[in-house]
């Protein structure tokens, strides 16, 4: 309307000033393309600010060690062709001896000892290089473009797991970590502690690697919360388009609390269909976003299960005879009083879930 309006003012200008048809015509023209010129800029300008910030979404940072099973996380990314269209930076966090302990090197008795710590550190620094480079080289020999996969090896600064965190703060759509495999000493924040650097990476998506090769079913686990309807969102905008499939699950627990607690009484049958009635508006909401992201609507589906004890375990168990993985899970779903009788559902889902690839979204 504004510029109507002194589009307007503009002719009745020049008609004031006893300009002839044809010069009014010019003068048209000129502000015709003036304004064009100005409306192109504006939006070249927007266009530039949404592409620069969703450049500092485009990475994905694979956290690397030289275990066995890192290379086979590896060899899963390389299934996976939405990630082709990402940067994956592969880090490393290289622990050295403590600064200390070269200090001992000026007495004599402890020279070898020396030595043959330095003999060590060199083998390690040697080990991580070559793991980097094969699984550089794997990634391009999949089909990722050369640009597109970088190596980073950082001294260890903070401790291995702090500093994956401080990395992970530079604008990374995801994390992805490996699981420890069966007889490797269990690393200190991929086996057995994953969960404790995956509540310091609250602030961005962490996928942790199963032991199966990833396919194309993928179980989204939801409940009512925002939590769950961001890991929709995620799945959309990272997965659509690309012929897979989604099945929305919900699972309805048999009672508010444990069996093993005094206070444990079956969910009353109305209870049990109210929220089965409520759950349907998010599955409905869910379904639509999926398709609108590029899934095809006869690939997404969804599911209610009804009188479980353990949401985790049936969320597991629903992956496994179903193929699915990744098991996708938003951070947030429980309320506080839930969360201190079962603890966070998606840290069980890690727990239980060793075959299936979890993605733990934010």
């Amino acid at each position: 309307m504004e510029a109507l309006r002194v589009f307007k003012t503009n002719i009745k200008s020049v008609q004031i000033q006893g300009a002839g048809p044809s010069q009014i015509s010019s003068c048209l023209i000129k502000e015709c393309v003036i304004n064009q010129i100005e409306n192109q800029k504006v939006s070249l300008d927007l266009m530039l600010k949404r592409d620069t910030k969703m450049a500092l979404k485009d990475k994905i940072l694979v956290a690397v060690d030289t275990s066995n099973r890192c290379m086979e996380t590896i060899r899963h990314i390389t299934q996976r062709n939405p990630f082709q269209k990402k940067h994956l930076v592969l880090y490393h966090v290289f622990i050295t001896l403590p600064d200390f302990y070269w200090d001992i090197e000026m007495e004599p008795k402890s020279r070898g000892a020396v030595a043959h710590a330095r003999a060590w550190e060199a083998a390690q620094k040697n080990k991580i290089d070559q793991f980097m480079e094969k699984a550089q080289q794997m990634l391009l020999d999949a089909g990722f473009p050369k640009e597109a996969v970088t190596i980073k090896i950082k001294q260890s600064d903070k401790g291995i797991a702090r500093d994956i965190v401080e990395e992970a703060k530079g604008g990374y759509l995801a994390v992805i970590i490996s699981r420890s495999g069966e007889g490797e000493l269990p690393e200190p924040f991929l086996g057995s502690n994953a969960s404790k650097v995956i509540q310091r990476l609250n602030f961005v998506p962490v996928f942790i690697a199963g032991k199966k090769l990833p396919g194309k079913n993928i179980l989204v686990a939801l409940d009512r919360s925002e939590g769950a309807m961001r890991a929709v969102d995620f799945v959309g905008e990272l997965m659509g388009g690309y012929d897979f499939r989604v099945r929305l699950l919900h699972v309805i627990r048999d009672g508010e609390h444990l069996k093993s607690t005094p206070f444990h009484e079956p969910l009353p049958k109305e209870d049990v269909q109210t929220e089965e009635q409520k759950i349907q508006a998010v599955f409905d909401e869910a379904n639509q976003r999926l398709i609108d992201y590029g899934f095809k609507s006869d690939h997404v589906t969804s599911k209610i299960i009804t009188s479980v004890s353990s949401p985790p375990r049936a969320i597991v168990q629903e992956a496994e005879q179903g193929g699915y993985s990744p098991i996708v899970i938003g951070r947030r779903g429980l309320s506080k009083f839930q969360e201190f009788f079962m603890g966070s559902v998606s840290n069980q889902v890690i727990q239980l879930g060793v075959e299936q690839a979890v993605w733990v979204v934010t």
